[in-house]
């Protein structure tokens, strides 16, 4: 009984000690607690002129602590900073390319920032950070031209017709059939105006050591850019309603990947990307004086994380890019179902016949391709040519890299599928994810 009490007493003496405390504190140590975090803007669209400046908002309450916010500097718009309260920083970092908009933990806090531009279109300040949840996340600025035009590409933007290639960036749907499939949000490079998105997008060809022009041209509301690996290298982003043209002489024969470098991988994963194929110029040689073949084959990989990735980024929603859980694995943009049906992506001949496969690994995952039937040589890794080939009958492509093998049909019907169980499925069905055939008659 006496332990008990003094224990009763013990307690409620750290109850009064705790209490006492509190009472003496500082009047100002309340000011940290700040409320509940929350942040907003006060408009998805600022409609201007040419040469008129607009503004918007950004509002909110940062719960004590310092938060930070980013948005990109789209190309041809101006952006500086207006009038702010409660701010650690708030500056355009144009070298970095971004809006930064940091707070100094003193709970409500607000930012003008001020826009122009002396060219019409539609502009996308991007969000690229928010370290509290933020409504809406991006705001396109609408410039209308000198003529009175107003700003809306939704029409599409032409090429100017003088390219070897015009590609246009185009959101849309890629429909994956089959257990398990799907209709997907993507966004992808395409032939024309207004035509759905190709994942991937179209083939680009050249001869060695001759010159090739793209142009790329933006008819969506985010900026995007075109990197080919390996062979060029200019990463400027292309705004929305905007065109870019590219000139390059590739003098290495081969396969090489472009894609949209942007946004932390999410362009490029939404179905931004392809492969142009660097030919000899005798035509059935991989290369200048390289090894000769009787068919061809492009296998160009993917993985997309739709409900994390492509789901929040088509609604306009800023993806957490920490979490990457692709659900979907596809080659030639198709699910098993259709790639094991389909005469462009089936490897296919006579007995004999030695097949080069071009193969880029478009995706984030690595990806281990097994080739039943027969070994294959490796030839070529990025572009860069082996002295020595490789006997292999798998082969690990990582994410981002390019291949080129060489494979001589035997008689029968034999599986390519992947060494990884997850990829070989479509949502989790099984067999629906990267695989396709190897058919000698």
């Amino acid at each position: 009984m006496k332990k008990s009490i003094s224990s009763s007493f013990f307690n409620i003496a750290v109850l009064l000690v705790s209490l006492l405390v509190l009472a003496v504190q500082p009047a100002h140590a309340s000011h940290n607690m700040g409320g509940s975090t929350s942040a907003s803007l006060s408009t998805t669209t600022v409609d201007v002129d040419a040469d008129e400046n607009g503004s918007w908002t950004i509002s909110g309450n940062d719960g004590g602590s310092q938060r930070e916010f980013r948005w990109s500097l789209p190309s041809g718009l101006n952006v500086s900073t207006g009038s702010s309260s409660n701010m650690n920083n708030f500056r355009v970092r144009s070298s970095d390319g971004y809006l930064q908009v940091e707070t100094d933990g003193g709970g409500a806090f607000s930012a003008t920032v001020n826009v122009s531009s002396g060219s019409g279109g539609s502009y996308v300040m991007e969000n690229l950070r928010a370290e509290i949840s933020l409504s809406p996340n991006d705001v396109t600025v609408n410039v209308a031209d000198s003529g009175g035009g107003g700003g809306d590409t939704g029409g599409g933007t032409s090429g100017s017709g003088t390219a070897d290639y015009t590609l246009y960036i185009e959101p849309g749907f890629l429909t994956i059939n089959g257990d398990g499939g799907a209709v997907i949000n993507v966004w992808g490079y395409t032939d024309a105006s207004g035509a759905p998105p190709m994942v991937p997008g179209p083939l680009l060809e050249v001869i060695q050591g001759q010159s090739l022009t793209v142009e790329v041209v933006n008819n969506h509301n985010r900026s995007h850019n075109f990197v080919i690996q390996g062979v060029t290298s200019d990463t400027t982003s292309i705004s929305p309603g905007s065109s870019r043209t590219y000139t390059f002489t590739p003098n290495q024969g081969g396969v090489f990947f472009y894609r949209d470098t942007l946004n932390n991988n999410v362009n490029r994963e939404m179905g931004l990307h392809g492969a142009l194929i660097v030919r000899s110029s005798s035509s059935n040689r991989v290369w200048n004086n390289g090894p000769s073949y009787d068919i061809e084959r492009l296998w160009v990989m993917t993985d997309m994380d739709v409900p994390r990735w492509n789901n929040v980024a088509s609604s306009g929603g800023n993806v957490s890019t920490g979490t990457y859980r692709p659900n979907y694995f596809m080659l030639n943009g198709q699910g098993g179902f259709d790639a094991m049906h389909d005469p462009n992506t089936v490897l296919e001949g006579d007995v004999g016949d030695v097949g080069v496969v071009r193969i880029v690994n478009a995706g984030q995952f690595d990806e281990s391709l097994h080739w039943h039937g027969n070994h294959f040589q490796v030839i070529s890794r990025n572009g860069q040519h082996l002295n020595d080939f490789e006997w292999q009958d798998t082969i690990n492509v990582k994410g981002g890299e390019t291949m080129m093998v060489l494979y001589q049909l035997r008689d029968g019907i034999f599986p390519m599928h992947v060494h990884t169980a997850q990829m070989e499925t479509a949502n989790g069905v099984y067999l629906n994810g990267t695989a396709t055939l190897i058919v000698g008659n």
